[in-house]
């Protein structure tokens, strides 16, 4: 679709000559309407909060209109929302709904420029709410935030509260929806005051064609980013860790995040949040998953549950001569090196709830697997009594045999001893890029792209890491075809030993070590940020 511009161009009048406006003769230069929008919500959450009062200021070729009302958004509002607005559950009650709304509303937004401070917050809440009434509702959309910045770039801060300070806007109240949709069209009339209507109509443009990048983003933040294998981070304010994913193609990823994010949740939290995106390539999709476990562990982002490092693993061991298995745990088992585990699990009850439905389901003995205690030795289990054991604690079953359908229930949660005497590097690529994943004992030590440089990173033990052992297991006839030995590379190297270390030395990080992890905001705190706008 071509660029529809937002003024006319009359012909008797270069296009770069500077025109001064009132704010009538501004709107009577307008070839398409502008609605100045603003909301307020029962919280931040796009898809389990209501809108609880809407404020439109329309300017166009006819003139200025202001309009706005309380709706009922058929649930409580917050008591932290009621004080910061001021929007009472009175003041709500028994005024009209959204639904009954939808068409008038409709009508007065459709086909007009869609203009809002952090737009995105308030775009989403109302495609989500025409969406529960069966309204598909799109507009072009410019976001004043982004408008600030990108006009005026040396300014530190681009709020609306930092605007109301640098042009001196009159606000009429704060945290109400047409006394903060009206700031917004005195920050447009502050803007024409400033600069030519070529050149912010040049910057609208520019910015309605790229209305899906976050406002706390840069318009160049993804220019670079490349559409390869790799991890992606997202950052809020003051450098928190906010997210970490990863995917074989970065730039398309990357971009849905912010292009649906109305539907989300997480997704229009990351869009509100972030403020800066980092990127990582890496030699395929092995490399991602690797390193996207590893980074999730070390800088434990805010939003990542998944993937997070478990206070203890425990595993099942039944080795060969005992009928009961016993509970083994990684602190005090080598879960890489020991033989006959099954598992893991991140909890003592886990691995005893799992054991009990294999039990269940391979109708095995709870006393023969020590799980079940009977009065005295040949009674009956709870299971055999309601014929759901075959019977090894009556003797039914031999204990023998009874083993060994036990060790077939366990099968699938084996876990593969580390194939290898010590540390590897295995070769992924990429295109023309290519990378050595250095690992032991089923633990991601980093990965570096010569095999030369891989013998540094051994410098720290390695510990069984259930993320890992899960992205590698599946890959091991290809891990084990081209795996190089580590202590070969040491033993073949024609290098001089290094000088000896001074006693003090700069401290040093690996190519994968994490920066300092802050302390995540509270959720008041979090909550707070979504309607500082």
């Amino acid at each position: 679709m071509p660029d529809l511009p937002i003024y006319q161009q009359p012909s008797h009048q270069p296009a770069n000559a500077p025109r001064h406006l009132d704010a009538q003769a501004l709107a009577a230069a307008l070839s398409r309407p502008i609605v100045f929008v603003d909301l307020e919500t029962t919280g931040a959450d796009g898809t389990r909060d209501r809108i609880t009062e809407i404020g439109v200021v329309e300017v166009g070729p006819d003139g200025i209109v202001e309009w706005d009302t309380l709706i009922d958004p058929g649930i409580g509002i917050p008591p932290f929302i009621q004080q910061l607005t001021g929007i009472t559950d009175d003041m709500v009650r028994g005024r009209p709904s959204f639904e009954s709304l939808a068409e008038t509303l409709g009508e007065r937004l459709q086909g007009k420029l869609f203009v809002a401070h952090n737009a995105r917050f308030d775009y989403g809440f109302l495609k989500n709410e025409f969406r529960r009434v069966g309204v598909t509702f799109r507009a072009d959309v410019l976001c004043t935030l982004r408008l600030s910045r990108s006009l005026f770039p040396s300014a530190a801060r681009h709020g609306l509260d930092a605007l109301i300070a640098r042009f001196e806007l009159q606000p009429k109240g704060r945290h109400r929806a047409l006394a903060d949709a009206e700031l917004l069209w005195q920050f447009w009339q502050k803007v024409h005051e400033l600069y030519t209507i070529d050149l912010v109509e040049s910057a609208v443009q520019s910015l309605i064609k790229r209305a899906s990048l976050p406002a706390g983003l840069e318009e160049t933040a993804l220019d670079d980013v490349p559409d390869t294998p790799g991890v992606y981070l997202f950052y809020g304010d003051q450098d928190m860790p906010l997210y970490i994913g990863k995917s074989i193609h970065l730039r398309q990823r990357i971009g849905a995040h912010f292009s649906g994010d109305h539907r989300a949740t997480l997704e229009m939290r990351l869009a509100r949040t972030v403020r800066r995106v980092e990127w990582r390539e890496t030699g395929g999709e092995t490399g991602a998953l690797l390193l996207e476990a590893h980074l999730i562990k070390t800088m434990q982002p805010l939003h990542n549950q998944m993937l997070r490092q478990n206070a203890a693993l425990y595993a099942w061991e039944l080795p060969p001569g005992l009928s009961a298995p016993i509970l083994r745990s990684d602190r005090n088992t080598d879960f890489s090196r020991h033989p006959n585990l099954y598992g893991a699990f991140p909890s003592r009850a886990s691995a005893q709830a799992r054991l009990a439905e294999l039990a269940q389901t391979h109708q095995l003995c709870q006393v023969a697997l020590a799980q079940e205690k009977t009065a005295r030795r040949g009674l009956p289990c709870f299971a055999r009594q309601l014929h759901r054991c075959l019977g090894a604690c009556t003797g039914d079953e031999s204990l023998a045999a009874h083993r060994e359908r036990a060790v077939t229930a366990l099968a699938n949660l084996a876990i593969q001893p580390w194939p290898f005497a010590g540390a590897v590097a295995w070769r992924e690529q990429h295109g023309p890029k290519a990378w050595w994943h250095v690992l032991e004992d089923w633990c991601y030590l980093g990965s570096v792209p010569t095999l030369a440089e891989a013998p540094g990173l051994l410098s720290s033990p390695a510990r069984f890491d259930l993320d890992t052992y899960q992205i590698l297991a599946p890959r091991l006839p290809a891990l084990l075809a081209g795996a190089v030995a580590l202590e070969a590379v040491r033993r073949f190297e024609l290098q001089p030993p290094a000088a000896p270390r001074p006693e003090t030395q700069p401290q040093t990080t690996s190519p994968t070590a994490a920066p300092h992890r802050r302390k995540p905001p509270s959720p008041d705190q979090q909550t707070l940020s979504f309607f500082e706008r």
